[in-house]
């Protein structure tokens, strides 16, 4: 078994407060937040549009808001906490703002965020790295800070999280949308589902993908479907979710009805779990496999990330 494949089978070990080493705890005191601001960049900060698209089913009581660049925001909030995620520890967007803000905690596996937030007894989520990538770590980083949020606002929710075996699933997705731009397609309530899919499709198999929501997509993208010089190349995934309201229901029905009258390609992914938490991260899980397995058709290197490291050594 190829190192990235195991790297997503051990995904299940993630989805645990107890994967988490915790420090510097009691120096949250009263944090009494008005609002926790993630910071992160890549799979890290897709770790704060989670927790934000899962906000009300977590219990937490105050606005979650993801900041995906350098420094941090001015907002108008009185007090808010800052929880900066970084899977190595050296993202430099993620680095450069630690020191702009006093109330704040830090999600990582090492690195020189590590060792400012030491310098600082600054409260810590750390996890190892078991020889995975980065996009691969999604779980420790939820739930490094969750740990965190729930010291803040003790009646937080969380719970372990059993997932559901779908890599065939995934194999037969990826067979199926191979040499596709793909166009990943949800409610609103499943932006962050369908943006994480997009993404994956990107850096794992190189792949061309785009997402959007519905309905917003019926008042300007799904025009492009006219453009039958493209219809041979796009292939479209819905992201079905039996608890999305029954107007975005019935609005997914009649855009495959327009889809089928025009010969437009599409596959639906109907979501699985008891909860918002676990259909996501099964969702998350699906993901990994359409990706590794693409990138197996694609015969491309599911791990390597060249033009991304190009861009990081370039001074």
């Amino acid at each position: 078994m190829d190192q990235f494949k195991n790297g997503i089978m051990r995904l299940k070990y993630q989805l645990s407060l107890k994967a988490i080493d915790f420090s510097n705890l009691e120096n949250l005191g009263n944090a009494d937040a008005d609002a926790i601001i993630i910071i992160g960049m890549g799979g890290s900060g897709q770790v704060g549009d989670i927790i934000s698209g899962l906000k009300r089913e977590l219990n937490i009581p105050v606005p979650i808001l993801v900041w995906k660049n350098s420094g941090v925001p001015q907002t108008n909030y009185v007090k808010p906490f800052f929880i900066f995620i970084s899977f190595s520890g050296n993202t430099k967007e993620t680095l450069s703002g630690f020191n702009e803000v006093k109330n704040k905690a830090i999600v990582c596996s090492g690195g020189k965020l590590l060792d400012m937030a030491n310098k600082k007894n600054v409260p810590i989520a750390h996890f190892k790295n078991p020889g995975i990538k980065p996009r691969q770590g999604g779980g420790f980083m939820f739930y490094g800070a969750m740990g965190i949020i729930k010291k803040i606002f003790p009646k937080t929710k969380i719970e372990n999280i059993v997932l559901t075996e779908n890599e065939k699933q995934g194999r037969l997705i990826a067979e199926k949308i191979k040499n596709e731009v793909v166009l990943i397609y949800g409610s609103q309530k499943n932006e962050y589902l369908c943006y994480n899919w997009k993404t994956r499709l990107n850096e794992t198999p190189k792949n061309p993908a785009f997402s959007g929501t519905i309905p917003e997509i019926c008042h300007n993208e799904i025009e492009i479907f006219e453009n039958k010089n493209f219809l041979s190349k796009i292939k479209v995934i819905f992201i079905e979710d039996d608890s999305d309201k029954n107007i975005v229901k019935d609005t997914v029905k009649k855009i495959k009805l327009v889809f089928k009258n025009n010969k437009i390609r599409f596959i639906s992914i109907k979501l699985k779990g008891k909860n918002q938490l676990t259909k996501a991260w099964n969702a998350l899980f699906l993901a990994d496999w359409v990706s590794y397995y693409l990138a197996k058709e694609n015969k491309l290197d599911p791990a390597r990330t060249n033009l991304i490291d190009e861009l990081k050594s370039l001074k």
